[in-house]
């Protein structure tokens, strides 16, 4: 499925090694666009932290511990397509 924000392929095309589908600031830049609140931060030496949503106003999801920002992307992207904040990739 092609789409504006991601211009150079299709979102759920995992052939081959597994590389990240997109950058993390590319990411946070398409779902604010979206005006969904997000953010992946890293204040620990444990790692990253990923979070989507207002805990004030609505679904929250947090997630911590990712070992790369990459990893945080990826996680960030797949709770936004389970929470139905961003369609669902789909295969050609």
């Amino acid at each position: 499925m092609m789409n504006r924000d991601f211009p150079d392929g299709l979102q759920g095309d995992t052939t081959g090694p597994r590389a990240a589908r997109f950058s993390a600031g590319h990411l946070l830049v398409v779902l604010r666009r979206h005006q969904i609140p997000c953010s992946i931060d890293s204040f620990s030496a444990r790692g990253w932290t990923a979070r989507l949503g207002d805990p004030a106003k609505g679904p929250y999801s947090e997630q911590v511990y990712f070992r790369t920002h990459h990893a945080a992307a990826e996680w960030l992207l797949e709770e936004a397509e389970r929470l139905g904040a961003v369609a669902r990739a789909g295969r050609a």
